[in-house]
C-alpha cells in the first residue's frame, strides 16, 4: 500500500520548475518578437497620390451608373403611380353585360 506520510517537495524540483517555466516564457516571447509582422511604412506623397486618383475614378463612375440609372427612369417614366395603376387594370374583373347580373 501507498506511505500515509505527506510527501513535501524538496527545493530541487521546485527550482527546476521555475527554471522550466522561465525558460518556456522566454522561448514564447522570442518567438512571439520574431513572427511579428514588420510595421508598415509611412504613407508618401505618391502613395496619396494614387489614392486620390482612384478615389476620383470611383466617384466618376458612380456618379455615371446614378445618372444612367435616372435616365432609364426618366425615359420609362417608372414610377410608383403608374406601375399601380397597370397592376389594378390588369386585375380588374371584366365587367358583367347589364342583362346577365345575378341577384
Amino acid at each position: 500500500m501507498s506511505d500515509p506520510t505527506n510527501q513535501r517537495a524538496d527545493g530541487c524540483s521546485v527550482f527546476f520548475t521555475l527554471l522550466i517555466l522561465v525558460v518556456l516564457l522566454g522561448l514564447f516571447y522570442s518567438a512571439q518578437k520574431f513572427f511579428e509582422p514588420e510595421s508598415p511604412s509611412s504613407v508618401t506623397e505618391a502613395i496619396d497620390q494614387a489614392r486620390i486618383l482612384k478615389v476620383n475614378i470611383h466617384r466618376e463612375a458612380s456618379a455615371q451608373f446614378i445618372s444612367s440609372v435616372d435616365q432609364y427612369h426618366r425615359e420609362s417614366n417608372t414610377t410608383l403611380e403608374s406601375s399601380m395603376k397597370k397592376i389594378l387594370s390588369s386585375y380588374k374583373a371584366p365587367l358583367a353585360a347589364p342583362g346577365n347580373q345575378s341577384k
